[in-house]
C-alpha cells in the first residue's frame, strides 16, 4: 500500500514568553494556523524502515532525524515494526521558525498510523508527539490553535481562511540559539487572552486589528540571527509592509487580506517570498 501525506508548515500569529522554567524550557502562550506550503511524506512497501530525502541534501538520515525518531517511537508504542519507505520531499525551508521538522514528524505518526489500521486514536498520537517535541503535537491536526506549557497543551478551533505574504531571507535561525540568548522575560498572558487579543479577531475578519495585536516575544533575542531577521523587517516597514517574525525565525509574514504591497525591496534584495492561504 503507498501513502502520500501532505506536511503543512506553520506560522505564529502571537507568541509571548511567561519565563523559564526549572527543566530549562521556557513557558509559552502562542497562537498557530497551519498554511498551505508543504512538505510530502510518500511511504511505500520495503522490507525494512528507510528514508530518502529531495530538496535538502543536508538533513541527516539517521537516528537524528525525527521522522526516524516518529517510527521508532510508533513501533515503541504499538508493537508494530513499520517495514515501509519513507520518501520526504521537502519544500519548507529549515531552521525557519515555520515548523517543519515538527511537522514532518507528527506526519510520520499519522502516516504509519493510517497504513497499519489507526491503532492510536488522536489523543494517543498528541501524546507521542509531545515525546517529539514541543510543537509536534498542534500539527497531529493543524489548523487553528493556541498551545501553552512548553508548547505541547493545545486548545484548537476552526482554522479560518486568510492571505499571508511570507518572507524568507536565506538563512537559518537555530530555535535553541535563539531561546538561550533570550532576555529575562515574565509576562502573565492567558490562553484567555489569546482567545481575546488574536483568535477573536481573526475569527471575525477583523484583520487590522489582529495585526495590531500581534507580537513575538522572541524577536527580543539577543541571538545574531534575529538581529539580521530585525533589519529585514525594519527595512520592509519603510515600505509598508508589517511584518512579525515567525517562531524562532528566520521567516517573516505579514497579513496580506486586503492589502497590496510594494514588493520592490523583496526582488531587488533576492529573499524568497510567496502570498500563500492559512488553512
Amino acid at each position: 500500500m503507498k501513502l502520500i501525506v501532505p506536511s503543512p508548515a506553520k506560522v505564529n500569529l502571537a507568541l509571548w514568553v511567561k519565563g523559564k522554567r526549572r527543566d530549562g524550557y521556557h513557558d509559552i502562550v502562542t497562537v498557530l494556523h497551519t498554511i498551505n506550503l508543504f512538505d510530502y511524506l510518500y511511504f511505500s512497501p520495503s522490507n525494512r524502515f528507510e528514508l530518502t530525502i529531495e530538496g535538502n541534501e543536508s538533513l541527516p538520515l539517521g537516528n537524528s532525524n525525527l521522522i526516524v525518531k516518529a517510527a521508532k517511537l510508533f513501533k515503541e508504542t504499538t508493537g508494530i515494526n513499520p517495514t515501509v519507505k519513507v520518501h520526504l520531499k521537502k519544500e519548507i525551508p529549515v531552521g525557519a521558525g515555520l515548523g517543519g521538522g515538527s511537522s514532518n514528524a507528527a506526519a510520520t505518526l499519522r502516516g504509519l498510523n493510517k497504513l497499519y489500521g489507526e491503532p492510536l486514536s488522536e489523543e494517543e498520537l498528541q501524546q507521542l508527539a509531545g515525546r517529539l517535541g514541543s510543537d509536534v503535537p498542534f500539527f497531529v491536526r493543524g489548523g487553528l490553535a493556541v498551545a501553552w506549557g512548553k508548547g505541547e497543551l493545545i486548545r484548537h478551533y476552526n482554522p479560518v481562511s486568510f492571505r499571508i505574504l511570507l518572507i524568507n531571507p536565506g538563512f537559518s535561525c537555530s530555535t535553541a540559539e535563539v531561546y538561550q540568548k533570550l532576555p529575562d522575560i515574565k509576562r502573565s498572558v492567558t490562553v484567555e487572552d489569546a482567545e481575546k487579543l488574536i483568535i477573536s479577531p481573526l475569527i471575525s475578519g477583523r484583520f487590522r486589528e489582529l495585526e495590531e495585536q500581534m507580537e513575538n516575544d522572541l524577536e527580543k533575542s539577543e541571538s545574531p540571527c534575529v538581529k539580521k531577521v530585525l533589519e529585514i523587517k525594519e527595512e520592509l516597514a519603510k515600505h509598508g509592509i508589517k511584518t512579525l517574525m515567525s517562531g524562532s525565525g528566520s521567516s517573516l509574514f505579514a497579513i496580506a487580506e486586503g492589502r497590496e504591497f510594494d514588493l520592490t525591496p523583496l526582488k531587488r534584495r533576492g529573499w524568497w517570498y510567496k502570498f500563500l492561504s492559512a488553512i
